[in-house]
């Protein structure tokens, strides 16, 4: 009996060996173990691999900026549950919010020696100042994880991680320092405003430099200003600025200023000129400076002025003007003056004096030009024309009269002689005195030219050659006359036909009729009157055109 209980106990041992091994998740209380073999909810906690700082009672876990595209590990996740044999079977994140708002930082990891880890999206974005901007000034991220145990019922439970995405001190860079590289001796100097930019929130700056000439200052407003002294010319005026910021970083810029010393002004131009007598005349006498600067403290004055003539500095800085009328007696004279100029440059003012000259011409009377060629005999009602010229040597205003003795004549201010003699002035024979007088106040001078017109009698043109009192014209051929006509005057005249068939037709230039007549124009005879005129002296001939078959 005793021998069967003994195989009974081993039996029953080895059922219940058998059973464990086919029942994986089942925990068996043997003697001595005290632990519950109940399944129970895992409990998890952040072993933090990063720096940790406590905010509101919270551990909470800081990750600085400027870590995109790593794997950083925050954390390995350690679970306890009351249950020995009880592992991590699964861990997920359930939510991640940066101030309530979504965000893909963050994801759970298993490695190979089956820890459970929270690594750092290599995708994430965690720049600082994008966090900040982008979620109300809140850079702190929290992890909802949910944890599922290997129990048969898989009993679940909650670990919540935060995580701070702390600031990283950038170093800034430079904006604008295209400060405007020239700078004149006595001349306040002011550069345009020196910028730069810094992505980190809320910094600070400090410019300055170790070796800023002494005659430049940094003002307030980031600019450079200040006048350099005859001491200070530098074509290479070098130094350097430096901008830190609240971290400590700091950067550099070389700049050079070209710091020109003033030179002199000079004229421009003629210092001679001739002026002609009692005419209101101007002269604007031009300089220049090497420094434009210096145009608006330009200081320009005369001495030895005739008490005739004026000078006057425009405002431009850049010219002045002497004006005057120098009278007749200055005539063949030169006057002489000088003009200083005076740049007034703060600390090294720069002057420049010149002589000038006016020499004073007298005035030359008008002359007529085209006198040769003046038309001195006119046929009784001819039109006379005759345009008289002439010039100024000075360029002065001319004027022309007539003589009023001759009635038929008239004359306009362009100095246009016409008119028309009648059949009463035949045989006359007058005088025409042309003056031509210039505008030149208080000297004016003036010039006469006379000739002699001749009036004599107009004849009219003689027909010399002409055709019988009745032509004939064959049908189909060509009828052609060319009439002889002449003038005793030797006048030039006008040939017309006033009355002719429509088949007739005529060249004035060389008195010629000539026309084909047709079967048609047999039944009529054409009349046919032409005509010669010269300044109102008309001949005319008529004859007839009979047309044969």
């Amino acid at each position: 009996m005793k021998l069967r209980l003994r195989h009974f106990f081993k039996f029953t041992s080895l059922l219940l060996y058998l059973f464990v091994l086919s029942c994986e998740d089942v925990e068996l209380a043997y003697p001595g173990n005290d632990r519950d073999t109940e399944a129970s909810q895992p409990k998890g906690s952040m072993a933090w691999l990063v720096t940790t700082t406590i905010i509101e009672g919270n551990t909470v876990g800081q990750l600085p900026e400027n870590l995109q595209g790593t794997n950083t590990t925050l954390g390995i996740i350690e679970v306890v549950d009351n249950n020995p044999d009880d592992e991590i079977k699964l861990v997920t994140i359930q939510t991640q919010k940066i101030n309530g708002n979504d965000r893909n930082i963050f994801k759970v990891m298993k490695d190979s020696l089956g820890t459970w880890k929270v690594v750092l999206l290599p995708s994430a974005n965690i720049d600082y100042e994008t966090t900040h901007s982008q979620n109300g000034s809140f850079t702190q991220a929290e992890i909802l994880m949910e944890i599922t145990d290997d129990s048969p019922t898989e009993e679940k439970g909650t670990l919540t991680a935060r995580v701070e995405i702390t600031n990283v001190n950038e170093s800034p860079t430079w904006g604008n320092t295209s400060i405007g590289n020239t700078a004149d001796e006595g001349i306040l100097y002011e550069s345009t405003i020196i910028t730069w930019d810094d992505i980190d929130l809320d910094d600070e700056h400090d410019l300055s430099s170790d070796n800023l000439p002494s005659w430049l200052t940094i003002t307030p407003n980031f600019k450079l200003t200040g006048t350099p002294s005859t001491a200070d010319v530098n074509p290479s005026t070098s130094f350097t600025l430096k901008l830190r910021d609240l971290g400590g970083l700091e950067i550099t810029k070389p700049l050079t200023i070209n710091v020109r010393g003033n030179e002199a002004p000079s004229f421009t131009g003629s210092s001679n000129k001739t002026w002609e007598e009692e005419i209101n005349k101007s002269w604007t006498i031009s300089w220049s400076d090497p420094n434009n600067v210096d145009y608006s403290t330009m200081e320009a004055s005369a001495s030895n002025l005739d008490s005739e003539l004026t000078f006057t500095p425009n405002s431009s800085g850049a010219n002045g003007t002497v004006s005057g009328t120098l009278p007749h007696s200055y005539v063949n004279q030169s006057i002489t003056f000088s003009v200083t100029l005076n740049d007034n440059r703060n600390g090294n003012p720069l002057d420049i004096t010149e002589s000038f000259t006016i020499t004073v011409d007298p005035n030359d009377a008008p002359v007529f030009t085209n006198t040769d060629n003046v038309i001195q005999s006119i046929h009784h009602g001819c039109q006379y024309s005759y345009d008289v010229n002439w010039n100024d040597p000075d360029g002065d205003v001319v004027t022309c009269v007539i003589d009023e003795s001759i009635a038929w004549l008239n004359v306009n201010s362009l100095g246009q002689l016409s008119g028309t003699p009648a059949e009463s002035d035949i045989g006359s024979s007058e005088t025409v005195l042309l003056t031509i007088t210039d505008d030149r106040p208080n000297v004016n001078l003036s010039a006469d030219y006379s000739f002699t017109i001749s009036v004599d009698e107009n004849f009219p043109p003689v027909f010399e050659t002409f055709p019988e009192d009745t032509a004939t014209a064959p049908v189909g051929e060509e009828y052609s006359f060319q009439f002889g006509i002449s003038d005793a005057n030797n006048d030039d005249f006008v040939f017309t036909v006033l009355t002719r068939p429509n088949w007739l037709g005529y060249n004035s230039s060389d008195y010629t009729i000539s026309g084909t007549p047709q079967p048609s124009d047999t039944t009529t005879t054409h009349n046919v009157t032409v005509q010669a005129t010269d300044c109102g002296e008309v001949t005319s001939f008529s004859f007839s055109i009979v047309v044969t078959n």
